[in-house]
């Protein structure tokens, strides 16, 4: 499977002959990021553009990375490591490669969009999968080397400090929110308090303590 360019002149053309047929240019570009992320699920290749890494961050774990295409330098050929897939979202412009125990460890962005087409990928920390996992009610999947019980904990504490300190600055109430600031901020505090908590109960599942 390749990703179709979709700024290179013949796709160009295509696309013209449908907003020509359709007049409906919502749908026409909606179409085309949706099968840019089928695409990008089903290719051999991955973005160029890497956001808060190198190629030696990916190397490192297992991936391999051909040269860039010429003809497409949004993208270049890449192997996965050993187990690693791809998948998709529900949201067109993002997919995943998951490891072997089918955690999200790498974000795929690809707008496929002809009039703004563009690629990158991040390399997802142990933070961020964590509160993530947090966030959207998943399990937390532990191993022996990434996700190690400690460093799990760690990073759970760490949310809540963080948590912590956003109810504190609401608390605060440092900023001028109108009439509506007593409502808006009781909604914040509530938010974040509501986290906070969420992660010092998973503290103690994890470490024993809800320090």
């Amino acid at each position: 499977m390749t990703i179709e360019n979709t700024q290179d002149p013949a796709s160009r053309d295509l696309t013209n002959l449908l907003l020509l047929a359709t007049g409906d240019t919502e749908a026409v570009i909606g179409a085309q990021e949706k099968a840019g992320q089928w695409q990008v699920v089903h290719s051999d290749s991955l973005p160029t553009e890497i956001h808060g890494g190198t190629d030696a961050d990916f190397e490192t774990l297992g991936f391999t990375f051909g040269p860039v295409d010429p003809h497409d330098p949004l993208f270049r050929p890449a192997t996965l490591p050993d187990g690693w897939t791809k998948e998709g979202s529900d949201h067109d412009m993002w997919s995943y490669v998951v490891d072997e125990l089918g955690r999200r460890r790498v974000g795929v962005f690809y707008k496929a969009a002809f009039h703004d087409r563009h690629a990158d990928m991040t390399l997802h920390s142990l933070y961020s999968y964590v509160t993530g996992c947090v966030r959207e009610s998943k399990p937390i999947v532990t191993d022996d080397t990434w996700a190690t019980r400690e460093a799990v904990t760690g990073e759970l504490r760490n949310a809540a400090r963080q948590a912590q300190d956003s109810v504190d600055l609401w608390e605060r109430g440092d900023r001028d929110y109108g009439p509506y600031g007593t409502t808006t901020i009781a909604k914040y505090i509530g938010q974040y308090t509501a986290e906070r908590d969420k992660y010092q109960a998973l503290i103690t599942e994890y470490a024993g303590s809800g320090q």
